[in-house]
């Protein structure tokens, strides 16, 4: 009776060992999956030359029979994947092509991807991409703009730490340039991203903005702008009420990162003497408080400390750098210099844009219950008239090798 038990025992075993090994019902080789790399999404606007794109499954060449406006050409779904066989050194279908770029408009995105499937011999894959981009028509555009971002969320082949950009002017065209430095594009923008040599854009990927638009109905994308053989990655776009209200410059990026503790190496130059001196800013750290004053105010209290060194001078100065009258000098001047920036961004968000970018509702949420509980249900009226005091303590620790 035991040995029978057995046998049934392990038949069973092997049964549900074979059912387990076998393969997916909808699985798809390896070489039939075009990787996608980057994804560039654009307002579809009618009478604009459009590159490789079709309409409604038809193809359509450049300068002829244009797609018209309709219900359906709502956007222009770009992608580029990699000449794998290039890159393998055998069977490259144009040898001299590192990438391939193509486009298409359509609806939603879903549909684009349908579309470009028609036409490509592979099946499209997001789960590898490095990049989405979005032009300005799209983000100026309220309701295309979060119908994009609430399908990319959804999409399950791509990851919400995905790098995400706005792109001042079509966002396409960012894919169809040839980069002098790197020819695959996704990657060449995923190691801008990740190299964080610099605060002057906010490196946020498409959770974190997601998150933020749908939290406090603001974020600040990273913007991207594209030249003929190279990308610039630089100052941001602001979005509130998931509207763009403006472009941000680079310097008013960097002094947001400072203020958000999020801010990566940088230099700032600074006047002194008649000499721009350039400081290393190569640590940061902010401490931040909040209380209320008898008269029902709200007080901010930014603390910043910075570590750096100066990287240059003057040869053939009488002054010596070493010195530390100098070095307090230069001290006093940096964190003036990151004080008034600060103050200016700040300024900007709460008496011009109204949005608070930073979460700082967030923190007196979690911190300061008693007061969230008073100006929660007006808390974008309270930001605006919250007190704020910027503090700067800046410390040289090197000075170079030259005395």
């Amino acid at each position: 009776m035991k040995s029978k038990l057995k046998r049934v025992v392990s038949l069973a075993l092997v049964v549900g060992i074979m059912l387990c090994a076998t393969g997916c019902w909808d699985r798809i080789e390896i070489n039939e999956r075009l990787f996608v790399l980057a994804l560039a999404i654009d307002k579809f606007e009618p009478g604009r030359d459009v590159q490789n794109e079709e309409e409604g499954g038809g193809q359509h060449e450049e300068g002829k029979d244009q797609p018209e406006a309709s219900p359906r050409n709502r956007m222009v779904v770009s992608i580029v994947f990699p000449n794998v066989g290039l890159l393998k050194k055998e069977g490259a279908i144009v040898p001299e092509e590192a990438k391939f770029s193509v486009s298409t408009v359509g609806p939603n995105i879903s549909e684009a991807a349908r579309q470009l499937n028609t036409r490509l011999n592979g099946n499209i894959f997001f789960g590898h991409v490095k990049a989405i981009l979005v032009g300005e028509a799209l983000i100026k555009d309220e309701k295309l703009f979060m119908e994009v971002l609430d399908e990319l969320e959804r999409e399950h082949e791509i990851s919400r730490n995905v790098d995400f950009a706005a792109v001042k002017g079509d966002a396409k065209d960012a894919l169809f340039i040839k980069p002098l430095v790197e020819p695959i594009i996704g990657t060449y923008i995923e190691k801008i991203f990740r190299q964080r040599k610099t605060g002057r854009f906010y490196a946020k990927d498409l959770g974190r903005i997601v998150t933020s638009i749908r939290e406090i109905g603001g974020a600040v994308l990273p913007r991207l702008v594209v030249a003929e053989k190279e990308y610039n990655i630089a100052g941001g776009c602001l979005i509130k009420n998931n509207k763009f209200r403006a472009w941000l410059g680079e310097i008013e990026t960097r002094a947001a990162q400072w203020i958000d503790n999020t801010g990566g190496e940088d230099v700032i130059s600074i006047d002194i003497s008649g000499i721009f001196i350039p400081f290393e800013l190569t640590e940061l750290k902010r401490r931040m408080r909040v209380w209320r004053d008898e008269a029902d105010i709200i007080h901010l209290s930014i603390a910043l400390e910075a570590e750096g060194n100066i990287a240059g001078h003057i040869i053939d100065v009488h002054r010596e750098v070493m010195e530390q009258s100098f070095i307090r000098e230069v001290e006093t001047a940096v964190s003036r210099d990151m004080v008034a920036q600060c103050t200016a961004v700040m300024d900007k968000m709460q008496h011009e844009f109204g949005v608070d970018i930073w979460s700082i509702g967030e923190h007196i949420r979690k911190f300061h219950p008693q007061i969230w509980e008073d100006v929660k249900d007006n808390w974008a009226v309270e930001f605006t008239k919250m007190e704020v005091d910027i503090s700067a303590d800046v410390k040289v620790r090197r000075v170079g090798i030259i005395k």
